[in-house]
């Protein structure tokens, strides 16, 4: 097991603690509430009574600098986010965390919304513009004979492969002959 060294993030001049185990960012529990102003011991019930949130906390043993080491609740930071924004409190500072996730949902979802409408608007754009192009291009007869060409070279090659397809059972035949 890979365990880095414990890190400090601070929220509120709070310090929240987490660590990285193989890669995975754990967060402690504790001081995230604290940050937050919500009861710990609710919050820990919570989580081990959440279905999923239950099957990703974990124990973390982390030690701090200067002080002696420590188990720490904690969830994986992928999972973190979201059970801050399920919580239910009265608390002024998740109520600031939780305006925030609306407009980063918002922002995310609305903004897929828009990239599609705005994609959808520029390939209508571009098709007509092609079309455009191509009602001058059929006015030109060097593009005329450049279209027939073209279809010619796809003529012949579908008569070349139908060649081909008629030697090779001609040959397997000729082999197989008893």
């Amino acid at each position: 097991m890979n365990k880095q060294v414990v890190k400090f993030l601070e929220f509120k001049g709070k310090n929240i603690v987490y660590m990285s185990v193989d890669g995975t960012y754990w967060i402690a529990i504790k001081p995230v509430c604290e940050a937050i102003s919500v009861n710990f011991n609710r919050q820990y019930q919570n989580i081990k009574s959440d279905p999923i949130l239950s099957s990703e906390f974990a124990k973390q043993q982390i030690q701090i600098p200067g002080k002696q080491a420590r188990y720490y609740a904690c969830l994986p930071e992928e999972f973190i986010y979201g059970w801050i924004f399920s919580i239910r409190s009265e608390s002024k500072e998740l109520e600031r965390y939780k305006r925030e996730c609306y407009h980063v949902l918002y922002n995310h979802f609305h903004g897929i919304i828009t990239r599609r409408r705005l994609l959808i608007k520029e390939k209508a754009d571009t098709a007509l513009k092609r079309r455009k192009v191509e009602q001058t291009l059929l006015q030109n007869s060097e593009y005329i004979e450049l279209t027939k060409l073209r279809a010619q070279e796809r003529s012949i090659g579908r008569k070349l492969k139908e060649i081909e397809c008629c030697e090779v059972e001609e040959a397997s035949d000729l082999f197989n002959q008893k």
